[in-house]
């Protein structure tokens, strides 16, 4: 399993936090189900099936029923390098899920990078209020459930005695114009929520941001940092220092 891989596969678990949500790591199959209408909150990942034919089809119908509910919420399916059955696409499509737009999986190490330039600030755990707002604006959301479930995630972690995440903010005269995360993710840093307010664009906060979670990485004694990058964003991140170490296709259940 590549890096990226690994660290992602440890940061979906973390979503796990969610209240009521459930986990299963196994070495053969992952799965996150949170119980949320959303695709980005339940997962399958790490798929590993071996056997005859109609094992394998029990075990992906087992896990596609643990996820959506069966079929009742959305759901996205990761497939990378080393995920088997080869032919997992083509059953995941025979269900039903259609094929998303790739993303790339990415590692850097983080020592002697820059830091990050700008109104760069590291948030409280009780201070993501206008984090939050950012976040959901950059991601298009409409549904509000979704600013609703990512709300009560990250504000589940309020008493923790060592935060299991980072956030940074960054503004623009003042304004907060662009937002990141950092999750502990094995040896790795998983950097995540990555995203920048619509009117903001193509001025360098994206990429203030990503270095901001970067420098926590490297204070907090990761050597090396990972992230998933969009066919858009993959040359920002490049030119950041990252580089591909996997392909990952995704398939995505719409749910009812």
């Amino acid at each position: 399993m590549s890096e990226s891989e690994a660290s992602l596969r440890a940061a979906i678990s973390l979503l796990g936090r969610l209240p009521g949500a459930r986990v299963h790591d196994a070495p053969d199959i992952g799965w996150l189900a949170s119980g949320r209408p959303l695709a980005s909150l339940n997962h399958v990942y790490g798929v590993r099936l071996r056997g005859d034919d109609a094992a394998i089809e029990s075990r992906i119908d087992a896990a596609h029923a643990a996820v959506t509910e069966h079929g009742t919420l959305p759901a996205t399916w990761w497939i990378g390098p080393n995920t088997s059955p080869a032919d997992l696409d083509s059953r995941l499509a025979a269900r039903g899920l259609a094929e998303a737009e790739p993303e790339f999986g990415m590692v850097v190490d983080v020592a002697g990078l820059p830091p990050p330039d700008g109104e760069v600030e590291e948030l409280a755990p009780d201070d993501l209020d206008e984090w939050l707002l950012v976040m959901a604006r950059s991601y298009g959301w409409s549904d509000p459930r979704a600013i609703e479930a990512w709300t009560e995630l990250y504000r589940g972690a309020l008493d923790d005695p060592v935060p299991p995440w980072w956030h940074i903010l960054v503004r623009s005269a003042g304004t907060p114009v662009a937002c990141a995360s950092l999750f502990p993710a094995g040896d790795l840093g998983f950097v995540t929520n990555v995203g920048t307010v619509p009117e903001a664009r193509g001025a360098g906060h994206g990429t203030a941001a990503t270095l901001g979670v970067l420098a926590i990485a490297r204070r907090e004694g990761f050597r090396r940092a990972s992230l998933t990058a969009s066919l858009m964003g993959r040359g920002v991140y490049a030119r950041i220092g990252f580089r591909e170490d996997a392909r990952l296709d995704r398939f995505v259940a719409a749910g009812q």
